[in-house]
Order: structure tokens, then sequence, then C-alpha cells
């Protein structure tokens, strides 16, 4: 799994903690000390979910498009098509014991630990986030 997880939250807390005011992709890449394309790529996926609107242009930039309490954690997490778990890319010996039963029994295993973290990250949604940054940045 790479960072554009983390980093989504981090661009929707950010547009959250700056209410009704565009950000570019430049301004939101120093929060996060990266290079601003790949803020933009992550905000074209964002974009393409619903969850920001992009304004092109002078004075424009990437606002929420929803509420930031009805976005969930999870709701971001969908965005991706990245898992914690995968399977190794090459087939395991079927002549072995374990080459012959260890994916079927880790894709069950995976399955139920990744239900368990979706049902945790639909617990916390962007503006809980924001508050608590707000909270310790007091």
């Amino acid at each position: 799994m790479t960072s554009r997880f983390t980093v989504a939250i981090h661009i929707l807390s950010l547009l959250d903690l700056n209410k009704g005011q565009s950000r570019t992709s430049a301004e939101l890449a120093v929060s996060v000390n990266t290079n601003p394309v790949v803020i933009r790529k992550i905000l074209g996926i964002l974009k393409k979910a619903g969850l920001i609107h992009i304004q092109m242009g002078q004075g424009g930039g990437a606002m929420l498009a929803i509420e930031p309490d009805k976005i969930t954690l999870k709701d971001v997490y969908m965005v991706f098509d990245e898992r914690l778990f995968v399977l190794h890319p090459s087939k395991p010996n079927a002549k072995c014991i374990c080459g012959r039963n260890i994916q079927p029994i880790l894709l069950e295993v995976f399955s139920e630990t990744e239900q368990v973290l979706v049902s945790e990250l639909s617990q916390k949604t962007i503006h809980q986030i924001s508050a608590e940054i707000l909270k310790r940045g007091k």
C-alpha cells in the first residue's frame, strides 16, 4: 500500500480547516511536504470520487464537495484500489502442502481483517480528524 490514503486524509482535513476557501495543489503540497504533482494526482482521484470540486484558473483550487462530517475515512479508503494485504504474485508450489493451501487460508484472514479495518474507518470522519488537529494545535 502506498501513502496515497494518508495524503488524501491530509488534503481533505486541510480543506475542511480552510472552510469555503479553495486551495491549490502547490498550497496543499507545502502542508504535505511533497511535490504538487503528487497532490494533483490524488486530487484527481478525490474529484472522480465526488469528494472534492476543482475550479481551474486563477483563483481556483480544490474545495470539499461534501460536508466533512459526512466523509468517513472508509469513504476515502475505498477510493483507492489498494489493499493492505495482497498475495505473492507467483503461484506457490502445488506439490507442497503449504503451497497448495496457504493462499485460500490467507485470503480468508485478509478478508476478515479488512472488514474490521473498514468498520473502524467508517467510525471516523474528516471533520473529526480536523477537530482533533485544532485541539492539538492549541
